[in-house]
């Protein structure tokens, strides 16, 4: 028998080794203009080839690739995809909903949702609270289509938290939100840490906890903290031990100083805090993401219908619109995210909300936070970053082939990205074309 299995291993040798010589294919881009996701002003005149899943070359001579599949851009820009760093693709109906809905349901819908956002362009988005494990595994061995998923897992919060969206009666650990991977209840240090460790065994990359009240959860109003310093420094302790960071959903001066003195450096909306907190988030180099596409209309959102959700809402889009002063003014770093959820309809949002960014930044500042902090957000998550084989988000050479097409200049008005159903022409990710209107 030995002979035999000798010489099955030097048979398997023999083919990997003419697997590694057989060339990559790859796709040469011509007759594009290129924005880099860097610099705030387009490459002219240019040639962008890929070869397998990397950008190989950009430049603004002639690139010799005889073998390459050819896509004559016809003077488009060509940018990087689209990312966004807050969404939700598990929570797909309203949250009173989610308590009542199998698993293998909801994991359809996302998929649904998944297709879509990939098919206007964005490539890759950062999931802040739900089992998306599963679906970024069968999106990344090319099962369903859809972005790259860089996931929390389920987001982490005590009970009367805004993880809470149980019933008056429910009982801790035998709810739907937890059994389905949304949502985990965890009251004090020890069940902090525990559940970190289960996300982080699922394929978390980074962990969400929930410091302060939320809009759409019943038993939290928002001037609550619903974390102690105790808790909230075990969650930073034990992702750093998994060489990651935790970031929360927070919104008042008491609950980000609170993360702050636990030693965090990244959180998500922000909305209700004032100016001295932002100055100390700029002071310690904070990254963050702040909802700003869905703030202005908070107070007219049919979802927000009862007399306390909607004092809520207007309470949010008062403050948030004064937080976002303050994050152009010192400025803060912060990404572009959406919070979308609940529909279809609520996840393309993301689609249209960079224009209602333009009232608030200006078109660089929207650029940078499109790509440059996006990508910082998704880099901090270090080695349980899933996609290490280059960077996201920058067209350069070794970087992940992540394309879009576009028609007209993003340099001058972001706008160009929102209309997908007509001014994005292609969309490639990964190395792979997915959509093509040329």
């Amino acid at each position: 028998m030995k002979p035999i299995a000798i010489a099955l291993a030097a048979s398997c040798v023999a083919t990997a080794v003419v697997a590694q010589d057989e060339p990559l294919p790859q796709t040469l881009f011509t007759n594009v203009n290129v924005y880099d996701g860097v610099t705030p002003e387009l490459i002219m005149d240019a040639n962008v080839l890929v070869e397998g899943n990397l950008i190989a070359q950009v430049s603004t001579e002639a690139i010799q690739a005889p073998n390459a599949t050819v896509v004559d851009g016809g003077g488009r820009t060509l940018t990087p995809g689209l990312t966004d760093t807050h969404t939700h693709l598990h929570i797909v109906a309203p949250a009173v909903d989610m308590e009542q809905m199998p698993g293998q349901e909801a994991g359809i819908r996302g998929a649904v949702a998944a297709e879509d956002m990939l098919m206007r362009g964005f490539t890759t988005v950062r999931d802040l609270c739900g089992n998306t494990h599963g679906m970024r595994r069968a999106i990344n061995d090319g099962v369903i289509p859809g972005p790259r998923i860089v996931s929390a897992g389920a987001c982490i919060g005590g009970w009367s938290s805004h993880a809470d969206f149980m019933t008056d009666t429910s009982v801790k650990g035998q709810t739907n939100m937890e059994r389905i991977g949304m949502v985990r209840i965890a009251d004090g240090p020890d069940e902090v840490r525990l559940a970190i460790r289960e996300e982080m065994r699922k394929g978390a990359s980074f962990i969400k906890i929930m410091i302060g009240g939320g809009l759409s959860s019943r038993y939290d109003p928002l001037d609550v903290t619903t974390m102690s310093k105790e808790e909230i420094e075990a969650a930073v302790d034990e992702t750093a031990r998994w060489g990651t960071y935790v970031t929360a959903h927070a919104y008042t001066d008491v609950s980000l100083n609170l993360g702050m003195d636990a030693g965090m450096v990244t959180f998500e909306h922000m909305h209700l805090a004032g100016r001295e907190t932002f100055e100390r988030l700029a002071e310690i180099g904070a990254v963050v993401s702040s909802q700003v596409g869905v703030v202005p209309t908070l107070c007219d959102n049919p979802l927000f219908n009862t007399a306390a959700t909607k004092a809520k809402a207007c309470n949010l889009q008062e403050g948030g619109i004064a937080s976002f002063g303050f994050i152009n003014d010192l400025n803060i770093r912060t990404g572009y995210g959406v919070d979308s959820f609940g529909s279809l309809e609520g996840y393309r949002y993301n689609s249209e909300a960079m224009i209602v960014r333009k009232g608030y930044f200006s078109n660089d500042k929207i650029l940078e936070q499109m790509f440059a902090n996006n990508a910082e957000l998704i880099a901090m998550t270090g080695e349980r970053n899933p996609y290490k084989d280059g960077p996201l988000a920058v067209i350069e050479p070794g970087a992940y082939a992540d394309i879009i097409l576009v028609e007209g200049d993003p340099t001058e008005d972001v706008a160009v990205f929102s209309d997908w159903e007509n001014g994005i022409d292609l969309v490639m990710k990964d190395g792979v074309i997915y959509r093509n209107d040329l």
